[in-house]
């Protein structure tokens, strides 16, 4: 594995924690163990927690976000409390409520702790859909990088709107498609694998030699799940270099069809940003804001809703 997957390999990016509780307040700390707060990281986002409920359906409504103060950034460990007392969900809350609170996309939690008042109910969480999670692996774009808070990434969006749960190896930097990451993601259990690794294969040539080969990998264990290929979405930045890598995973894709692979899946990113404010979708032109996440999985998700029989 390369340096940037094995520092990065604790991150907590797209953790969650599932639960039901009558609590009227619930505290959340935590320890750390590294962090990585980038210039276009939010502090919500790299070493923050959020909550949100979860509806008998398993769709998920946001509640807030649990963050370190200014000054505990250092010192990698925070309390927070959110208190339902006097709040319109109060009744709601009393009587039960479903939770998942979402882990920091760029900080190794080393303790969590989640507080309730004494005497509160605690019972198992809300069930996914999928037992076997769907896992993504690619770039800082797949691991959450931009996002204001960790609930906001585009997996955490599709996960939220159809009950599905995921694994997130989105690695900064550093999804370089070598065959030791292919071979370790194929002794995974997982529904469905998405290859988003487009924006870290340093060059056409680079994306050329690893992208059908990991397709290859992956498909000697898993014969049968759905199998999504994923351009990179800043198509705009350099469209003539940006073409060639997209024709590279789209003959990816084609080959597997043509040797009978019928549960493979092409999505082209440049559609991800298309119409209104097509511009104003990332922080820099590359890293995608909330905006641009959710645009993503508006795409994205109706191709795994789809392949899963979720529509």
């Amino acid at each position: 594995m390369n340096e940037g997957v094995l520092l990065q390999g604790g991150f907590a990016a797209g953790g969650r924690v599932r639960f039901y509780t009558d609590s009227l307040t619930i505290a959340v700390k935590a320890e750390y163990a590294e962090g990585n707060h980038a210039t276009c990281l939010s502090a919500c986002a790299a070493y923050g927690f959020d909550l949100y409920t979860v509806d008998e359906t398993g769709m998920e409504t946001f509640l807030r976000t649990f963050r370190p103060g200014e000054n505990e950034l250092n010192h990698c460990a925070f309390l927070s409390v959110y208190d339902m007392i006097g709040m319109p969900a109060k009744e709601t809350a009393s009587s039960g409520v479903f939770y998942t609170l979402n882990m920091p996309c760029f900080a190794e939690v080393k303790k969590l702790y989640i507080g309730l008042m004494k005497r509160s109910t605690l019972k198992s969480g809300k069930k996914y859909v999928n037992e076997k999670p769907m896992i993504f692996y690619g770039s800082s774009i797949t691991h959450g990088a931009a996002a204001s808070h960790p609930g906001n990434t585009y997996e955490a969006f599709i996960s939220q709107k159809y009950n599905l749960n995921y694994i997130n190896l989105g690695f900064a930097g550093s999804a370089r498609g070598e065959r030791e990451m292919a071979q370790y993601i194929a002794g995974r259990e997982m529904s469905v694998f998405v290859c988003d690794y487009d924006h870290n294969a340093a060059n056409a040539e680079h994306l050329q030699a690893t992208h059908y080969s990991f397709y290859e990998v992956i498909r000697e264990k898993y014969t049968e799940i759905p199998y999504v290929m994923i351009t990179k979405p800043d198509f705009r930045r350099n469209p003539q270099t940006n073409a060639v890598r997209r024709d590279i995973i789209k003959a990816s894709y084609e080959k597997a069809w043509e040797n009978g692979d019928r549960n493979v899946y092409f999505i082209d990113g440049e559609t991800f940003f298309a119409g209104d404010c097509c511009m104003s979708c990332t922080v820099d032109g590359t890293h995608p804001n909330d905006l641009g996440f959710y645009r993503m999985s508006n795409i994205i998700g109706k191709v795994l809703a789809e392949v899963m029989g979720l529509r």
